[in-house]
């Protein structure tokens, strides 16, 4: 378990290939204090499946059928995550955009935020949405980079909680590019999941603004941000 002994339960949504899937799943194994409970995918054939299987992490599918709307598909998502007592969501490639009342179910009062965290292949606020590797690479940008964030209403607009920025190398094919951004996708999410379950997580607002900053840090950070 972490140093305040709890357990973090979460689940992983994945709608592809699964790669960040595969690094919680490999990180919460050496993390007491880090149950991953199953791992939810809307695709019926995504190969986050299989990487499930690898790691015996139970895999529910939980697709959006034909007429189904999406009131309907997130309480059936809902359904899956109250039976599996899911406090925490850790998205990792799901191409939905979850509703402001789905996220409701997951707020945290005492942090200010949803408990849904996402990975996202771009520095914030820059290339918000789909493909934005391509979208940077595209833009002939000479600094990439990716943000990990609480979700919130908007897309891709809640509080940031890391960011690592890389050099775009010259002649550099787009497939390269990818491959180093992706790698320090891996890291920071295993860095929050480690800061996360030691208790070292803390938001406070930003004055003059509507927007928080999140605050990584040692043994009392919320008690301190707390007081601001």
């Amino acid at each position: 378990m972490g140093k305040t002994g709890k357990i973090i339960r979460g689940a992983v949504f994945a709608s592809g290939n699964g790669s960040n899937a595969e690094n919680i799943l490999r990180h919460a194994e050496k993390y007491p204090g880090l149950q991953i409970l199953l791992i939810l995918t809307d695709q019926p054939y995504a190969g986050v499946i299989e990487r499930a299987k690898k790691f015996a992490t139970a895999c529910e599918v939980v697709p959006r059928k034909g007429g189904m709307d999406k009131v309907a598909h997130e309480a059936a998502i809902m359904d899956v995550l109250r039976k599996n007592k899911v406090d925490w969501i850790f998205l990792a490639g799901y191409m939905r955009i979850l509703s402001p009342e789905f996220l409701r179910e997951f707020r945290d009062e005492t942090l200010g935020v949803n408990r849904v965290v996402n990975i996202h292949p771009s520095l914030l606020p820059a290339f918000p949405g789909a493909d934005s590797y391509l979208q940077a690479f595209n833009a002939g940008v000479k600094i990439a980079g990716v943000t990990l964030h609480f979700v919130d209403e908007g897309v891709d607009t809640g509080p940031i909680i890391l960011q690592r920025a890389f050099e775009r190398e010259e002649e550099e094919e787009f497939e390269a590019f990818r491959a180093r951004g992706m790698q320090l996708e891996y890291e920071i999410y295993a860095e929050f999941l480690q800061r996360l379950i030691n208790d070292e997580v803390a938001l406070a607002n930003i004055p003059g603004s509507d927007k928080k900053i999140v605050r990584l840090g040692g043994e009392g950070t919320k008690e301190k941000w707390a007081q601001r």
